[in-house]
């Protein structure tokens, strides 16, 4: 089911994104026209030209991401960054021509709406920081995390065993444990910080899927031959589109705010032609002008799981300094920030689309070192059973004592 499934949620995460959990007693404090349009277009294109290259790399595997996550994490590096790192974060991310303080305020504007938007559908966006015990955190930096982002900010002793699971409890938690895990045990012990979003969702159809319509049909793959899936199916007014080399059709969740567009290749077009063809066109027209008629959906019900290191394509989109312990500059960050840069940034997506809507979850997670010699794992000795014992000169080598103890009480 891969090649449908593909497009079904690269529409999804451009689209709509991958959210969280509504407060339904809470309104957004934020109206629509507060929203800072140029960032998210920007943000759009960014998501667009990352997705291309990770498209690329996929081959004919099915694919999510969460574009929405992997921007809001890198928010977080980027308000720490200065100097030339700071711009090849901003130009990566199209927000060059925009102040730091716009791009905040957008953000916070961005999540407040999203989380809020619609009471029936659940979206939940986090963010945390998790620093090394002893790094001093600039309290400017600090401050601005905490007033846009509501990112959670702790101090961690990552030589602790128990310092990953800290880390994974908190993700879990934030998704909903469809995401199980982040922060690797050996690798946390390098790591002099950690960056973290995560964003869940879950929306049910306007129009559910009836179960008793679902039935198991052949899926064509691209190599010519078919498995058996469970395929939905309805018939409602919904919004569609048929452009050059594609239909689509826009699924909408709750009051209609969020959808899921689907997008069909045309017969004889692959999937991965049509998804160049769409990430080609710049003002992403695949995304508008629908209307709205009598249409009948065949989907099948799918479920995926994707993990992904993106650091390389980071750096293949511009993002170099940041990674390079020569040339990265945190100093907005950490007191001390020499040598302190972007060793890795993971990205692990999940979603499941069935009869009822749709549930999906992300993570970003970026790891920090560097920044003066983290410590080593802590070597231990325990003494308590005999041992031996020696007093020595070091200047001169000279033994003073040498002794043993068998039983310390006696």
């Amino acid at each position: 089911m891969a090649a449908i499934a593909g497009t079904a949620i690269l529409a999804l995460v451009l689209a709509a994104g991958c959210g969280p959990e509504a407060d339904r007693k809470q309104a957004a404090a934020f109206k629509a026209e507060d929203v800072n349009r140029q960032q998210i277009e920007a943000y759009n294109q960014f998501a667009v030209r990352m997705t291309k290259q990770l498209l690329q790399e996929s081959g004919e595997t099915n694919f999510v991401i969460s574009p929405l996550s992997v921007t809001l994490a890198l928010s977080l590096a980027l308000n720490g960054a200065s100097g030339e790192t700071k711009q090849e974060m901003l130009r990566m991310l199209n927000v060059d021509r925009l102040p730091m303080e716009a791009i905040n305020q957008g953000s916070e504007v961005l999540i407040d709406l999203l989380e809020h938007g619609d009471p029936a559908v659940d979206v939940k966006i986090a963010n945390a920081l998790w620093a090394r015990k002893g790094t001093q955190l600039l309290d400017d930096y600090t401050g601005r995390m905490k007033q846009f982002y509501e990112a959670e900010i702790s101090e961690l002793d990552f030589d602790r065993k128990d310092a990953a699971s800290t880390i994974n409890k908190w993700v879990r938690k934030q998704t909903h444990n469809r995401i199980d895990s982040m922060a690797d045990p050996e690798k946390l012990r390098s790591n002099v910080m950690v960056l973290m979003n995560a964003v869940y969702f879950n929306g049910r159809w306007t129009e559910p899927f009836k179960v008793s319509a679902t039935r198991n049909a052949p899926f064509h793959l691209a190599d010519g031959t078919d498995v058996t899936v469970p395929l939905m199916a309805q018939r409602a007014s919904l919004p569609y589109k048929e452009g050059e080399g594609f239909k689509a059709v826009r699924l909408p969740y709750g009051s209609g705010r969020w959808g899921m567009i689907i997008v069909l290749p045309s017969e004889g077009v692959s999937l991965r032609d049509a998804e160049a063809a769409l990430l080609a066109d710049p003002a992403q027209l695949w995304r508008k002008d629908f209307e709205s008629g009598d249409t009948i959906v065949e989907l099948p019900r799918f479920k995926l799981d994707y993990k992904k290191k993106v650091s390389g394509i980071l750096q293949s989109l511009g993002m170099k300094r940041a990674f390079d312990k020569q040339t990265a500059d945190f100093s907005a960050m950490v007191s001390g920030s020499e040598g302190l840069y972007i060793s890795s940034v993971t990205h692990k997506a999940f979603i499941e689309v069935d009869e009822q809507g749709t549930e999906a979850a992300a993570a970003t997670s970026i790891e920090m070192d560097g920044g003066g010699e983290p410590s080593a794992a802590p070597f231990e000795l325990r003494a308590d059973r005999p041992f031996f014992f020696a007093i020595e000169d070091r200047t001169t080598g000279a033994l003073m004592f040498l002794g043993s103890v068998s039983n310390p009480s006696s």
